[in-house]
């Protein structure tokens, strides 16, 4: 379809060029011809924004201009007040009101049933103006991108029935400030700077509010739109988010993800947490989407970790907890797709549990900064993190390292392999002990062997290496004298001496 009307398209322009009419046919004809180029040209952009991903549909919002302020600007207006009359009750003025004008031609405003106000130079505007100036308007604009903030609340406009504010930098609006227009029937707020959608009042129960076209931040709390049953906001399922994590997505689409979430953060597990959507991911397909969820219980006296977590929770927080054990790493369910936990200043002791685990072969971030971690399997966390395709982080600063020779020798080779895994590797200290039982604590980035190996262990590893060279040399001498006598045996028939000899 989209090739169809491209074609057609092309083929109406270039029939407009060829053909060679006069007088009423020519005008005829060109007429027909302009009208099919634009029907073609309506289907193709019909069926361009058919074919966008459902993120980028949503963006496609209406230009919204307030005609008055491009055609009826004069061209000698710059930055000076200019209002202009209408036959039609109408009054267009430019860059804000001139009071001692408006006192001048009281009249004329009292007759006006429709203010336009075009290019408004101040950074706020008061609507109680509006009772001063135009006591009796029915239709009312404004647009200016000098107008970032509406100062009080719309007087009693008795015939007020449509506002149109567009075109400015305005980012909030309270609650009551329509609350007083008994007659106000459309409120048009498209194009403008608004970030958080607030429930308004009004007197009557069939207002209709236009709000696309805002740069809405979805991070705010605007759930309460899902159970809205007034119809007072028309266009809500076309709204679109514009803040860094819900860019692009629908606004109501994010509320709902929002609202389930909230109903899984109660569960008794976690009811002292705090949960959030870290992310709305596009899926493959382009036509729905994934949430990333940020489950948060820092600091709310666990002592054990959650066997309960919500649907597609990616990163939990546990740290300035009780916690001492593991394990539900390697056993539930819940933890084989959270990437980033953060376990800082619990009191777990040892993480060998997850030794071979599936959890520690996928984890992206692990935290255990501040806990009573003395040892760790140091062959283990290497073939893990080799293993493992999506680390990013781990994070073992601040434990109780305890400096024997041969576990300060392996420590230091791993974080200096390492390195760019374990970031705090430069804080990461182990402690050795003095003849008087002081502790003294030593970077393991820096350490030498002088500085962890004591005399006698010096010694007794002598001693463990010659007894390996004995036992290796023996071994090797006696397979040797094993193949040498099977070689006699085969070549010449002789039994080795010591058989010969024995009884």
């Amino acid at each position: 379809m989209l090739a169809v009307a491209k074609r057609a398209g092309f083929r109406c322009l270039h029939a407009c060029t060829i053909v060679k009419c006069s007088g009423p046919r020519a005008i005829m004809v060109s007429l027909v011809l302009l009208r099919i180029w634009w029907i073609s040209l309506a289907l193709f952009l019909t069926c361009t924004l058919a074919e966008l991903p459902m993120s980028l549909k949503n963006l496609a919002v209406e230009n919204v201009v307030v005609t008055e302020c491009s055609e009826s600007k004069p061209p000698h207006i710059n930055s000076k007040h200019h209002c202009s009359i209408k036959q039609d009750a109408r009054m267009v003025c430019f860059h804000g009101l001139d009071s001692r004008k408006t006192l001048h031609n009281r009249a004329l405003f009292n007759r006006t049933r429709e203010l336009i106000l075009c290019q408004w130079a101040a950074s706020s505007f008061d609507p109680r103006e509006l009772l001063d100036f135009v006591p009796n308007v029915e239709n009312f604009a404004i647009t200016g991108e000098n107008l970032w903030k509406i100062r009080g609340i719309f007087p009693v406009l008795p015939n007020l029935r449509a506002i149109n504010i567009t075109g400015t930098k305005l980012n909030y609006t309270g609650e009551t400030v329509f609350q007083q227009l008994p007659a106000l029937k459309v409120l048009n707020m498209r194009g403008n700077a608004l970030v958080q959608i607030v429930p308004f009042k009004f007197q009557t129960n069939d207002v209709e509010i236009y709000l696309q076209g805002n740069p809405w931040n979805c991070t705010n709390d605007m759930i309460w739109l899902l159970e809205e049953q007034s119809g007072f906001y028309v266009d809500k399922s076309l709204l679109v988010c514009k803040d860094w994590k819900y860019t692009g997505r629908p606004m109501m689409m994010a509320m709902e993800y929002k609202r389930v979430l909230r109903e899984h953060c109660r569960h008794e597990q976690i009811q002292n947490c705090t949960c959030r959507i870290s992310y709305l991911r596009l899926c493959d397909s382009g036509t729905s989407f994934h949430p990333l969820v940020t489950v948060n219980c820092t600091g709310k006296q666990f002592y054990r970790l959650p066997s309960y977590l919500p649907p597609n929770t990616t990163v939990l927080h546990m740290s300035n907890n009780l916690i001492s054990d593991v394990s539900q790493l390697t056993n539930d369910d819940y933890f084989i797709q959270v990437q980033d936990i953060y376990l800082d200043n619990n009191q777990i002791t040892s993480i060998d549990i997850l030794e071979d685990s599936a959890w520690l072969d996928n984890f992206r971030i692990f935290s255990l900064r501040g806990n009573l971690i003395n040892r760790i399997r140091v062959y283990s966390m290497e073939h893990a993190l080799e293993r493992n395709a999506h680390v990013g982080q781990l994070f073992l600063a601040y434990n109780p390292w305890r400096c024997g020779c041969r576990f300060a020798t392996r420590m230091q080779e791993f974080l200096r392999k390492h390195e760019s895994v374990v970031v705090d590797s430069r804080n990461i200290t182990c402690y050795t002990l003095d003849e008087e039982g002081h502790k003294s604590y030593l970077p393991v980035m820096t350490l030498t062997p002088n500085d962890v190996c004591l005399a006698s262990e010096d010694n007794r590893a002598a001693v463990y290496d010659i007894l390996s060279v004995i036992f290796a040399s023996l071994i090797l001498l006696i397979v040797s004298k094993l193949a040498y006598d099977y070689y006699i045996y085969r070549k010449y028939g002789k039994l080795p001496w010591l058989i010969r000899k024995m009884p």
